[in-house]
């Protein structure tokens, strides 16, 4: 009975260690070389007029996708959850812009590898200073290899 107890409690021990690179998907993933994390807050800059810069043209487009925007009242942010859909690479950087009355506020984070894209680490904009009511948000992702922007996405700020 012992025996059967022990195999029955290796055996569930398995299969929850298993389980675990169900839920992250690069653990193990080879890398070329380790590169050190930017652990510091984004920095927010501000400008009263956004310019379009021309992408590139020896840079593939990249497929910006804003997953996710909120107003975190009690934490005082924007926070925004992109990705880039059609590569997987590590070093890019995401930039955040949020438009609306008559302001303009950017902020970046950097980008890491994923499984089948690239994920933006989350980008939070403060809220102080950005004007109340209804703004929109793109966020632009770029690298030595790619250079895209995002379809707009609206935030109400209450």
């Amino acid at each position: 009975m012992k025996n059967f107890r022990f195999v029955v409690i290796c055996l569930t021990l398995i299969g929850v260690l298993s389980g675990c690179t169900l839920l992250y998907p690069n653990w193990g993933k080879p890398t070329d070389s380790p590169s050190p994390t930017d652990s510091s807050t984004p920095t927010p800059t501000e400008t009263e007029t956004e310019t379009p810069s021309p992408q590139p043209t020896n840079k593939a487009k990249a497929e910006v996708e804003i997953l996710d925007a909120y107003v975190d009242t009690p934490n005082g942010i924007v926070q925004v959850i992109a990705s880039a859909n059609n590569f997987s690479e590590d070093g890019g950087t995401c930039t955040a812009t949020f438009n609306g009355g008559g302001k303009t506020v950017k902020a970046s984070t950097t980008a890491e590898s994923n499984a089948s894209n690239t994920q933006c680490k989350p980008i939070e904009i403060p809220l102080g200073g950005l004007p109340k009511g209804a703004g929109v948000i793109t966020v632009r992702y770029e690298s030595k290899n790619y250079d895209g922007t995002s379809k707009s996405v609206e935030v109400n700020i209450e």
